[in-house]
C-alpha cells in the first residue's frame, strides 16, 4: 500500500477518521437499542474493507460482506467480530462457512442442510440468517411460505437462526411501497411470535431507511454507503450529518492547445470551437473512471472546476484548461474531493450519468494506490 503520493500518478485518499465519525453518528441516529451491521462488501465499497473494519471493529456490533471470500481475507486479517454474508452462498460452500466461524443468510432447505451437517461434523453450532423476499425480488422466502420454511429450519440440529431479515429496494424514493414492506415483515414477526417463534436480531433498514424510515430499525441497522459520508441520493433528506472518507486524485501528464475544428480522443466526439488549452490525465475507465462522463464529467484544478472533453480511454482522459491559469504538469487534478473552494462529489458523479454512488466508489481500481490518513 504506497504511502508516498509523489509516487503516483493517481491515488485514493482514505480519510479513516471521518469513518469512525460516521458509524458514530449513525449509532447516535439510530438510539443505544439498536445494534450496527457495518456493510464492508465490495472491499469497503472501494474504501479497504480490511482498514474500515480495523478502525471501527469496535463500534460496530456485526460486519456485514458480500462473499464468503470477503469474509475470509478480513479472518486472516484479524477481525473478530461476527460476519455476515448477505448473499446466498451454495450448499458445498459450508464448510468454509463453519470452519471460519461465519453467519449464512439461508433462504434454501438444501443449504441448511448442508450447514447443519457440516457443524454436526465440526462440533458447532452455525448461526444462520434467515431471508424473506417482501419485494426486492432478488433472494429470500417469499412471505407466505416463510413460517413453514423456519419451522423446517428450526429441527435441524446444530443451526442457531440468529436473524431474520429483509432489503429494500426503494426506501429513498418511494415510500409508500416501502411501508407496505414494513408492515409485511412486522406481520411475519407477529404470526411467529404467536408460535412461540423469535429470532435474536430482526433486522430490515440500509442506508436510505436509517435516514428516513425510524420505524424500519427494528433491532440491528445495516449501514452501507453512508459509512463513508456519501448519500444514497443528492435528493434524500441529509438526516445524519456525515462527512466523505474518499478523495480520488490524478497529476497532469501534458498540456497542449488545439484550434478551432480540432476534435479529441477516440470517435471525435469533442470538436473544439474555438483554441482551446487541454490537459491529459493518466486514468481512464481501466482505473473505474466511468466512461458515460465523457464530455459530461468534472475535474477541479487550480481550484476551477473543468470539463472533461471527449471520449475517456482505458488509461488516461482530457480536460479543457482553457480558463485555468498557470497550470504546469504534475499539478494536482481532484475527480473526487475538494480543491480550493469547489468539490466534485461522488453523489453529483452518480447524478450526472444516471446512476447510484455505490456504483461510483465500488469500481474503483485496485490499481489506484490507497494512502490512508
Amino acid at each position: 500500500m504506497a504511502k508516498d503520493r509523489t509516487m503516483n500518478r493517481n491515488w485514493i485518499e482514505i480519510d479513516l477518521e471521518a469513518i469512525s465519525y460516521n458509524i458514530t453518528r449513525i449509532k447516535k441516529k439510530v438510539g443505544k437499542g439498536t445494534k450496527v451491521l457495518a456493510c464492508i462488501k465490495a472491499d469497503g465499497y472501494g474504501h479497504g474493507a480490511i482498514s474500515v473494519a480495523k478502525t471501527i471493529e469496535k463500534k460496530a456490533d456485526f460486519f456485514g460482506v458480500a462473499s464468503i471470500k470477503e469474509a475470509i481475507e478480513l479472518r486472516d486479517a484479524g477481525i473478530k467480530r461476527p460476519i455476515l454474508v448477505l448473499s446466498t452462498i451454495l450448499p458445498e460452500e459450508a464448510s468454509a462457512v463453519v470452519k471460519n466461524d461465519l453467519i449464512a443468510t439461508v433462504c434454501t432447505i438444501p443449504l441448511a442442510k448442508a450447514l447443519s451437517a457440516e457443524a454436526k461434523k465440526r462440533k458447532k453450532i452455525a448461526k444462520i440468517h434467515i431471508k424473506v423476499d417482501t419485494g426486492m425480488g432478488r433472494i429470500g422466502i417469499p412471505p407466505i411460505k416463510a413460517i413453514e420454511f423456519i419451522k423446517k429450519i428450526r429441527a435441524f440440529p446444530n443451526l442457531f437462526p440468529e436473524g431474520l431479515f429483509s432489503h429494500f429496494p426503494v426506501a429513498d424514493i418511494d415510500l409508500c411501497f416501502t411501508q407496505k414492506q414494513i408492515k409485511i415483515f412486522k406481520d411475519l414477526i407477529a404470526k411467529l411470535k404467536e408460535r412461540g417463534i423469535e429470532f435474536p436480531f430482526c433486522h430490515f433498514a440500509n442506508s436510505a431507511a436509517i435516514l428516513n424510515l425510524p420505524g424500519s430499525y427494528f433491532n440491528l441497522v445495516r449501514p452501507g454507503i453512508i459509512l463513508y459520508g456519501i448519500y444514497p441520493s443528492v435528493k434524500i433528506k441529509k438526516t445524519v450529518k456525515l462527512k466523505p472518507a474518499l478523495s480520488l486524485k490524478s497529476r497532469v501528464v501534458l498540456i497542449k492547445e488545439i484550434k478551432k475544428g480540432d476534435s479529441v480522443s477516440y470517435g471525435r466526439t469533442y470538436r473544439a470551437k474555438k483554441g482551446t488549452a487541454i490537459a491529459t490525465l493518466p486514468i481512464g475507465y481501466a482505473d473505474g473512471i466511468d466512461r458515460r462522463l465523457s464530455n459530461k464529467g468534472t475535474i477541479l484544478l487550480k481550484g476551477k472546476r473543468c470539463p472533461v472533453i471527449g471520449t475517456i480511454c482505458m488509461d488516461q482522459l482530457m480536460v479543457d484548461v482553457t480558463e485555468v491559469k498557470n497550470l504546469k504538469i504534475g499539478d494536482e487534478a481532484v475527480l473526487i474531493g475538494k480543491q480550493g473552494k469547489e468539490k466534485v462529489s461522488v453523489e453529483e458523479i452518480a447524478e450526472t450519468i444516471n446512476t447510484v454512488p455505490h456504483e461510483i466508489v465500488s469500481r474503483l481500481g485496485k490499481r489506484l494506490p490507497r494512502l490512508y490518513k
